[in-house]
């Protein structure tokens, strides 16, 4: 390539790239930047209202059923109200008439106390109203309402050494009903029960009482099992009997 052909493309290569740099300056303000980022992506996160750790207990000081649960992701959603349903020993879960009880919050967890009675059987489920007019109800759950817990009983014989008569006396009570009174009682010459087979008899009818004929100086030795009418027994004594030594007149309790 001849010199003057050099010199004449050098010289339009300066024109262009000057143009290019005026009409980039006169466009930009001074700059020309290729924005590559998305300023306008947006992400949506999607909430589930559920409703969790769903339990139901029993009281056993009243038969009352508490049933207790908790709400996932409810700061997400406008709760309108928050109920337990219920229906009493009904044959079809399914399609029985229900209850509601509003339940209470406190702490994160929603309460609510079913008005049963010990040998229901309880059905019970949750309604959620949210967002105006959306429901949440989970599926029917159920428990029967047993009494675990025993009677509480003490024992007395009280010995009048004019009649030679003791008369033994079982205080019980329940929570929710005493059934019977089973009385175990022996009598001794020496207060020696190693071989002994004791006598018994059924009370059913509150004040639990029996007569028994003790001879002066011989020894009467009681225990007692009281029943409630689900079976829960308690023995008193715990252990061993109560003995009485009738040589006076006077009242022992244990």
């Amino acid at each position: 390539m001849r010199k003057k052909e050099r010199q004449l493309i050098t010289i339009g290569l300066v024109l262009l790239f000057a143009a290019i740099g005026w009409w980039a300056y006169a466009h930009d303000g001074g700059a020309a930047i290729i924005d590559f980022s998305d300023t306008n992506t947006t992400t949506t996160e999607t909430y589930q209202l559920a409703v969790a750790d769903l339990t139901a207990a029993v009281d056993q000081a009243t038969g009352h059923v508490l049933v207790t649960f908790s709400l996932t992701n409810e700061e997400h959603f406008n709760i309108s109200s928050v109920q337990v349903l219920y229906a009493l020993n009904v044959a079809d879960s399914n399609n029985a008439t229900y209850t509601a009880l509003n339940a209470t919050a406190a702490n994160g967890t929603y309460s609510a106390e079913i008005p049963a009675s010990f040998g229901d059987v309880v059905y019970y489920k949750v309604k959620v109203v949210y967002d105006s007019t959306e429901e949440l109800v989970t599926d029917v759950q159920s428990i029967t309402v047993a009494d675990t817990t025993a009677p509480t009983a003490t024992l007395s014989i009280e010995y009048n050494a004019t009649t030679g008569n003791a008369t033994i006396t079982i205080s019980a009570s329940d929570n929710d009903a005493v059934d019977k009174v089973v009385l175990f009682y022996a009598v001794t010459t020496d207060g020696n029960l190693a071989n002994v087979t004791f006598s018994n008899v059924t009370l059913n009818v509150s004040p639990y009482t029996h007569v028994v004929a003790v001879p002066t100086n011989n020894y009467l030795d009681v225990y007692a099992e009281v029943y409630d009418i689900s079976g829960n027994m308690v023995r008193v004594p715990s252990n061993g009997t109560l003995q009485l030594y009738a040589n006076e007149t006077k009242t022992i309790t244990g």
